[in-house]
């Protein structure tokens, strides 16, 4: 017999349902899929409420002999402990105990206790969580569309103004490139009339104009 206790939710379901069947003088051991390292103890209550505390050790725990005094259906509590604070806790099945001979009560078996109710239940259970995921997957999944479309649409409005920057910045650089020609061909023509002003400077006679 062992159980999984499912993360992050208060469950613990039987994943292996295979019968325990031994004499009343052996040890009867159920197993556990635990979620994390931790310390775990289990509560085994019998059909008296009366309670028995087992540390899970190595992801087994034994099932207290005092239950094995008559055919019953025993509950089944694990609790995550760190030292005496209890920091999550699991509901299981429930187990049932049964004599293998039942006239004799010479040895006894632990079954899963669950019928037909608890069964359609877990399913009802199963099928609305299936539910409820898909409806969250589908939102989910909607929601990743929109927001690709949007990427993609600011992808394109972005290489839209790079391209129209580009073609801006060329623009302007032929721009500066014309006005640095003319520049340079103004600066030659200030520089020949200097030169040519400098010269006629130089050669002016005033007693030739009377």
């Amino acid at each position: 017999m062992k159980y999984e206790l499912i993360k992050n939710s208060n469950a613990g379901v039987i994943i292996d349902p295979t019968p325990i069947l031994l004499d009343i003088k052996d040890t009867f051991k159920v197993s556990f899929v635990l979620p994390e390292e931790s310390a775990y103890i289990a509560l085994f209550r019998g059909e008296d409420n009366v309670e028995y505390k087992v540390v899970i050790k190595d992801s087994v725990a034994l099932v207290p002999k005092q239950l094995f005094k008559k055919e019953q259906r025993v509950g089944l509590t694990v609790c995550q402990v760190d030292g005496e604070k209890m920091i999550h806790a699991w509901e299981c099945h429930s187990l049932r105990i049964g004599a293998f001979l039942y006239l004799r009560q010479t040895q006894w078996q632990i079954t899963a206790a669950v019928d037909d109710k608890e069964i359609y239940a877990r399913i009802a259970e199963l099928e609305k969580s299936h539910a409820e995921t898909q409806t969250a997957f589908k939102t989910l999944q909607a929601e990743n569309t929109r927001c690709m479309d949007e990427c993609s649409k600011t992808a394109r409005e972005h290489a839209e103004q790079v391209a129209e920057l580009t073609k801006t910045l060329v623009s302007v650089k032929k721009a500066n490139e014309t006005l640095a020609d003319r520049y340079n061909k103004a600066i030659k023509v200030i520089n020949d009339l200097s030169e040519r002003v400098k010269a006629l400077e130089k050669n002016y006679d005033p007693t030739i104009i009377k």
